[in-house]
């Protein structure tokens, strides 16, 4: 006989899901559900335990199965106390509200189906458990992205994904996909995803055999490396109802296993590799046929260009009007539930335009749909002489909908301008087919990424020029922008945005953004780090998390002060006016000093640029001379007279360090520059001009007073070595390097 049950907290965490009059009438149908019903836990309705003997009969909820029981009832967080749950199956009931992050952390959990509720809010990103097996959500209203956080635990163990008829948006992230390397089936049908399919990645995955991508906005090409060689394993692919372009690559004749194979209602052209069509793919719709009927395999996967089907398979119907009706039917896996192909005039191509864009109405009214109206009079339309449209511009028209793939059969169309509108949606691949020079969809709420092939328009917006193409010249990539909302033929290239949006709402080809003037810190953000933790529910101690990395802050600035300090003898901070006061306190002390101070300046000093006062041994030490700064050089060197330029040499070349001789005759130069300056705008003054010579300098007057000392200094040596008979004053050996 089973105990008598889990403790109290893990009955309350149970009821947490009886809620409002509904959830007590449901419980009350139901065996045990009640605080205090007298049935012990492990034999309510639905749930089940795992008994163990430690000291003691215990038993511990490890799953709750309650699917198509009609309970209505959200998600708390009180369920996350179940550490021991391995399986919640709340399948086909009316379970509302997001998933709390409590419940995805759970670190047991083996198996969580959701499936056909009403379950909302973002994609949780982190789950806690490493045995996560299977994940069902399908069939809900959940929003966000993808996985795409490749630390989460269950990446590793995922085997089935099921996350059809969502509200899921943004791209396939391939280095999270890498992650899950047991997964056997991934359904992502019938959401909102766009971009490329990752294909490298998908493929890379030994055990993948399902793969559900359809109804969604995918674009670019069939991938070929979805079937690697020797790692082929995919059994169905089904990526119909995309966006998707370029041929079927000849690769999948590699799929071996495959069986199920639906490609249509995509953009894709060309033939269908013929080693591909075979009688054991998609043959689950021909099962009624007759033995001997005629059949075309090919057919099988998606009716040929300038055809149609009703579901763009076999049986296929040939549109009218030959080779020609493929200019207007181009693609593979056309259908039309009533075999009608495509034959639009371009009155028909303004119409369906209009009727896509007008949801709130033209600013300025419209006549497009006016059929009595020549289309070449219509408003914003520009024909060539053979009244072919080539130029369409709707800028600021209040343009709402989204552009239909129609207006890309407008074949001599040069320039479409539909700028600063409400348009929403993505970018048909269709305008491919036109002869556009420039186009400008900035200023909308597109999404998604540009269509390859478009990119790849010789001639649009500027590429093609040297060989080069870039999607931006045609709209700046979500979250980027400029102010023209491309690269184009301006040049100016898309900058980052500050305020990264949500893929909901990144918009391509913006041209502001609302928080560009923001940049993200690359400081430590403590805030940011410990809610990160916390929403990331790893099993780590926060604590120990800010401790490191106090510790590693404290290193790196314990590095930088080191440095600091070892670069010391290498610097010279001294700013102008401190080196104008020192001057002036050094050419003071030496007119006071002159009669002690040695005045034969033709004997040769021993030690040059030292003063006597200070040990030789101390002085000239390689560790000493290294570890001194500026001011402590000038506080020991005060009071030396020298007069002639060898001496000075002589102590630069004996007594500095490197690189403070080397700083000293560069800032020897910069005295000779100043001199000439000043001594070509006194000569200026003295020729009679009698205005303000400006040195393009706010403080100049400190400038002059501080290059007047600078040239006195300079003149006791004079420009060819000759002592100069000027007023004859002691200096400083560190005069020189120190004033510049």
């Amino acid at each position: 006989m089973p105990a008598k049950g889990s403790d109290r907290d893990e009955q309350q965490a149970l009821l947490s899901l009886i809620q409002k009059v509904e959830g007590e009438e449901w419980a009350s149908t139901k065996k045990g559900w009640k605080l205090n019903s007298g049935v012990p836990v492990c034999e309510w309705e639905g749930i089940g335990c795992r008994i163990s003997v430690n000291g003691g009969s215990t038993a511990t909820i490890t799953s709750i199965n309650l699917d198509n029981q009609g309970l209505s009832a959200t998600l708390t967080s009180e369920l996350g106390s179940l550490k021991d749950l391995e399986e919640l199956n709340l399948k086909g009931n009316l379970i509302t509200g997001s998933i709390p992050q409590e419940v995805a952390n759970l670190e047991k959990l083996f198996s969580l189906d959701l499936t056909n509720n009403q379950v909302s809010g973002s994609l949780p990103q982190w789950w806690g458990s490493f045995s996560l097996n299977k994940l069902f959500l399908a069939q809900n209203q959940l929003t966000g992205e993808f996985f795409h956080n490749i630390y989460s635990p269950h990446l590793q163990s995922m085997q089935e994904v099921r996350l059809e008829n969502n509200k899921l948006v943004g791209t396939l992230d391939g280095t999270t996909i890498m992650q899950m390397q047991k997964i056997e089936t991934i359904s992502l049908s019938q959401n909102d995803f766009s971009g490329l399919i990752p294909g490298f990645q998908l493929g890379s995955l030994p055990g993948l055999k399902f793969l559900y991508l359809d109804n969604n906005e995918f674009v670019g090409p069939l991938p070929s490396q979805l079937a690697q060689s020797g790692k082929s394993s995919l059994e169905e692919i089904w990526v119909q109802s995309n966006s998707l372009s370029g041929t079927v690559p000849a690769s999948y004749v590699r799929f071996d296993m495959l069986h199920d194979f639906f490609i249509d209602g995509n953009k894709l052209t060309g033939a269908l590799p013929l080693q591909l069509c075979s009688a054991k793919l998609n043959n689950d719709f021909f099962n009624t046929l007759p033995p001997d009927a005629e059949r075309n395999y090919c057919e099988y996967i998606a009716c040929p260009a300038g055809s149609v089907g009703k579901e763009g398979v076999y049986p296929c119907s040939v549109c009218p009007g030959g080779d020609a009706a493929k200019l207007e039917n181009p693609y593979l896996g056309k259908s039309n539930v009533n075999l009608q192909c495509s034959a639009y005039s371009q009155r028909d191509i303004l119409r369906i335009f209009y009727e896509s864009t007008s949801q709130r109405g033209w600013s300025g009214g419209s006549d497009w749909d006016d059929s009595t109206k020549d289309v070449c009079q219509m408003t914003g339309i520009t024909c060539d002489d053979h009244e072919n449209i080539i130029k369409i511009g709707l800028k600021n028209r209040n343009l709402s909908g989204t552009i239909p793939d129609a207006i890309g059969f407008l074949s001599f169309l040069e320039t479409l301008d539909l700028s600063d509108n409400n348009l929403e949606g993505f970018i048909p691949s269709d305008l491919r087919w036109t002869s556009l020079t420039r186009l400008d969809i900035s200023g909308n709420k597109l999404r998604g990424v540009l269509p390859p092939l478009l990119c790849m328009m010789q001639e649009l917006n500027g590429n093609g020029e040297n060989n080069v193409y870039y999607c931006d010249r045609i709209a700046c990539p979500a979250n980027t922008f400029n102010t023209f909302g491309h690269h184009g033929y301006h040049g100016e290239p898309c900058q980052p945005c500050y305020d990264v949006q949500a893929p909901e709402e990144a918009y391509i080809g913006q041209k502001k953004c609302a928080n560009r003037q923001k940049p993200p810190s690359d400081g430590f953000d403590w805030k940011k780090e410990i809610e990160t933790l916390k929403e990331s529910g790893a099993n780590v101690n926060v604590f120990s998390k800010v401790a490191l990395s106090v510790a590693t802050i404290a290193l790196v600035m314990l590095v930088f002060l080191l440095g600091t300090r070892c670069m010391d003898g290498k610097s010279q901070p001294q700013g102008r006016h401190e080196r104008k006061q020192m001057l002036r306190q050094r050419a003071a002390s030496s007119d006071s000093g002159s009669s002690s101070s040695g005045s034969d300046d033709d004997e040769e000093d021993p030690t040059p640029g030292y003063s006597d006062d200070v040990e030789l041994a101390s002085v000239g030490s390689a560790t000493s001379r290294s570890s001194r700064n500026a001011m402590d050089l000038i506080n020991q060197h005060k009071g030396i007279a020298l007069s002639r330029p060898q001496k000075v040499k002589k102590a630069i070349s004996r007594r500095l360090p490197q690189a403070q001789g080397i700083r000293t005759s560069i800032s020897n130069i910069n005295v000779n520059s100043r001199k000439q300056r000043l001594k070509g705008s006194r000569r200026s003054i003295d020729d009679g001009y009698d205005g303000v010579v400006d040195f393009g300098d706010d403080d100049m007057d400190e400038q002059d007073e501080e290059e007047e000392d600078a040239s006195s200094v300079e003149n006791n040596f004079g420009e060819e070595g000759a002592s100069v008979p000027k007023k004859k004053r002691q200096t400083d050996l560190l005069d020189i390097p120190m004033i510049s």
